[in-house]
């Protein structure tokens, strides 16, 4: 097998679930060839570094924590506590190469720009199938009165303005939005969406707060790895939307 497929496999491998270590014993190659495979497959746009981040569960992200306080002991007992843990002293060092604020919130902002664009295609799609794909259609009879002097307003002030109004509604409006239009969306929704307005609501109030902390840093809001989970979770929910 050539070395591309071989980094294809370990990039699959981790995709699914598997950390390099394991990923090293099912190909039968050292843990050292693995991270150098996952270097490059990152390199190459094929994965994210916050993926092989949390590929490692929780327990081991906390050995992680208490290795990187183990400066000062011996490297010999640095390398048994970290095998009593099922990890290597090459994923310590790659963890502490990637746990880095600046890691999370680039790839943070990436999953929040990709979901927000699929959901501004899906809003738009449902609306102009239902209502046509004019002004008169899918903006005047499927977008609230208030949404459409708010994005016109926005627009207005816009030193380069987008062609379409619609191009201005955020996270908030397109709930209001789908809401409005409850039955034309319900069955275009994932699954765990389609009984339950209430949990719609709840996770786009989450992502617009999420989104507000990465987009204004210098308001010192703290986003947690809890909240760049949620967020990957809604882009994968969210992504084969996007259209454009």
């Amino acid at each position: 097998m050539g070395i591309k497929l071989r980094k294809d496999e370990a990039a699959e491998l981790l995709k699914a679930g598997n950390t390099p270590s394991e990923i090293a014993r099912r190909m039968g190659v050292s843990t050292a060839t693995i991270v150098q495979y996952l270097r490059t497959k990152v390199g190459e746009g094929a994965l994210r570094l916050s993926d092989i981040y949390f590929v490692f569960p929780l327990a081991k992200r906390d050995a992680f924590k208490q290795a990187s306080k183990m400066q000062d002991a011996p490297i010999p007992m640095v390398q048994s506590f970290l095998a009593k843990n099922g990890l290597s002293s090459e994923e310590l060092e790659l963890y502490k190469e990637i746990n880095r604020r600046p890691t999370f919130a680039g790839d943070l902002y990436e999953y929040i720009s990709e979901t927000e664009l699929a959901l501004h295609d899906m809003v738009a799609s449902v609306l102009k199938e239902v209502y046509g794909d004019n002004e008169n259609g899918y903006w005047r009879r499927g977008v609230p009165v208030s949404i459409r002097t708010k994005c016109q307003e926005r627009r207005e002030s816009d030193d380069e303005p987008c062609d379409l109004p619609f191009h201005y509604t955020d996270l908030l409006d397109l709930y209001e939005i789908i809401g409005k239009n409850w039955s034309s969306f319900q069955d275009k929704l994932p699954q765990e969406y389609r009984s339950n307005r209430n949990t719609l609501k709840a996770d786009f109030n989450r992502l617009n707060w999420i989104r507000n902390s990465v987009m204004h840093p210098v308001k010192r809001r703290r986003w947690s790895e809890e909240d760049f989970q949620f967020a990957a979770k809604l882009h994968e929910a969210f992504k084969h939307y996007r259209t454009t």
